[in-house]
């Protein structure tokens, strides 16, 4: 169903409705499931002082691309590589923290990174990729940055959100032929210690020809999960349970503050990096951006054949969807490669430090002081009141809930060009593919001549559909779904979280206890998605 007919539906049914009630969080109760068309399936589914100090070393080593074009990747991943990007087996605490002032920054433009350290630091800067398997590339050391005292955390009370104060500042230039990429600087203390990383996404200057695939981190959700400070979207602990009033969690976080896990990683380490590497080592034609860029440089998708949303993209602004909704009207493909994305809605906000650095999200139209004015702007799930604009007519299917153990991806629709070289028939199965948490088909919100492209049963916690008046074809059961819209661009959606743990190595890409091992038939599955789309 097209989003005009879902709200024309929606609207009649919810109209009168005077009470709020709870469904999780705080929503209107679910209208009464009206006489609805189906789109049915093709196939078988204190900021501090502005002050930087700087090194008097300057850097010594000089990224350049080497080619040009959609060379550029391989050709990168040619140079030689450096082991020294990666944390594991490092310990998981450190006394030194920092994080970028701008979630992405095109080749070109500095980085400037806020650190707190009470030694003075070295400072290298990996790009990361393949690189025969090294997995990274340094590009930029700086050394001994000088001791700036530790970060505190700033509490707002109305909020929770948590954000850096004190510390120091450093400043790395970039130049436009760096190559875009996801980069990591590695704060290590002057006279040993254990280090820490932070993430930085540079992406390709508006000068240089764009690459025809761009890759979406997504940063928006990497701060939602991140407990720096005290509090994130989910949960308060520590000094945030002194102020907090009542919630449990944050109604806004920051990214002006470290990420508290993976050694300073967040997300990205568990979500994204695998895939990251093999699109490296395949030589795949690729720019980076981050998911707020969507919004903040919209314009990062023009000129694109396909897009990519790999890691958990679950929280989404309306200039976000509405950019995405564009580039897809226009011809652009786009694959979700994940599972639980644009989940929830929600808007940016400035800091001290600069535009659209704070992520509101109160997950409720009662509490959400917009709600009364811009009601299609409330910080609540997208499907439900007063939003009304599931994703499913955008990804293709929807969030289904929670896996309880890991399942095998069942094939169906195995007809279709993702399948193609695979040898794969309906019914076979890849092991361990489907896992943390999964997507589920509405027949009713899908668009015309979706194929459905795995049917997977899971033991699963599904979630409640939040006051949409349709339901899923089944609840429990795993899918994955392909559309071509009426511009002729294609959107697949993968619905599960594992997928790139099967087309790299690294890491323990395990849950509850269950690896996901290396199948090749899904590295070939997505080849046949940059080959066909992108």
């Amino acid at each position: 169903m097209n989003r005009r007919r879902f709200l024309a539906l929606l609207g009649g049914a919810v109209c009168g409705l005077g009470g709020l009630a709870s469904i999780d969080v705080l929503a209107r109760r679910p209208p009464s499931l009206a006489a609805v068309g189906s789109a049915r399936p093709t196939g078988a589914a204190s900021p501090g002082s502005s002050a930087a100090p700087r090194s008097s070393l300057q850097p010594s080593i000089k990224p350049k691309s080497g080619a040009s074009g959609d060379d550029r990747i391989a050709a990168e991943n040619a140079r030689p590589g450096d082991s020294g990007w990666n944390p594991a087996g490092s310990p998981a605490v450190s006394r030194v923290a920092g994080f970028a002032t701008a979630a992405s920054v095109a080749a070109g433009d500095p980085v400037v990174l806020r650190y707190g350290s009470n030694s003075a630091l070295d400072i290298d800067l990996y790009r990361l990729g393949w690189y025969g398997g090294s997995g990274g590339r340094l590009v930029d050391a700086r050394r001994s940055v000088p001791a700036s005292g530790r970060l505190s955390a700033r509490i707002d009370p109305a909020t929770h959100r948590a954000e850096a104060s004190g510390g120091g500042a450093v400043t790395i230039p970039t130049d436009r032929d760096w190559v875009p990429g996801v980069h990591t600087a590695v704060l290590r203390p002057v006279g040993g210690g254990p280090p820490r990383w932070l993430p930085i996404i540079v992406r390709a200057p508006s000068s240089r020809p764009r690459a025809p695939i761009l890759f979406v981190c997504a940063t928006a959700t990497w701060q939602a999960y991140n407990s720096w400070g005290g509090a994130d979207l989910y949960t308060a602990q520590g000094a945030a349970r002194e102020l907090d009033t009542g919630a449990t969690r944050a109604t806004q976080v920051s990214f002006d503050r470290p990420y508290s896990d993976a050694w300073g990683l967040g997300t990205f380490a568990r979500w994204e990096l695998n895939f990251v590497r093999w699109q490296e080592r395949t030589g795949q034609p690729v720019d980076y951006c981050a998911d707020v860029d969507l919004e903040l440089h919209p314009e990062v998708v023009s000129g694109r054949r396909l897009i990519l949303f790999v890691g958990h993209s679950e929280y989404w602004s309306r200039p976000m969807r509405t950019t995405i909704e564009g580039a897809i009207a226009t011809g652009t493909s786009v694959a979700f490669l994940s599972a639980n994305e644009v989940y929830w809605q929600t808007r940016l906000e400035d800091s001290p430090l600069g535009v659209g650095r704070r992520v509101t999200c109160y997950k409720s139209a009662r509490t959400d002081p917009l709600a009364a004015t811009r009601p299609e702007l409330t910080t609540c799930r997208w499907r439900e009141p007063p939003v009304n604009d599931p994703e499913a007519p955008l990804v293709g299917q929807m969030y289904g809930g929670i896996v309880n153990h890991v399942v095998d991806w069942v094939v169906a629709g195995s007809g279709h060009w993702l399948y193609e070289r695979t040898g794969l028939r309906d019914g076979d199965r890849i092991r361990n593919l489907v896992g943390q948490e999964y997507d589920t088909y509405y027949p009713d919100l899908a668009q015309p001549g979706t194929t459905i492209l795995a049917r997977s049963p899971v033991d699963a916690s599904p979630k409640p559909p939040a006051s949409i008046p349709v339901a899923p074809m089944d609840a429990r059961l795993q899918t994955a779904t392909s559309y071509e819209a009426d511009s002729g661009a294609t959107v697949v959606a993968a619905g599960t979280f594992q997928w790139s743990w099967a087309i790299d190595r690294y890491g323990g890409r395990s849950y509850h206890g269950v690896s996901t091992p290396i199948d090749p038939r899904v590295a070939i599955m997505t080849r046949n998605i940059f080959d066909r789309l992108g």
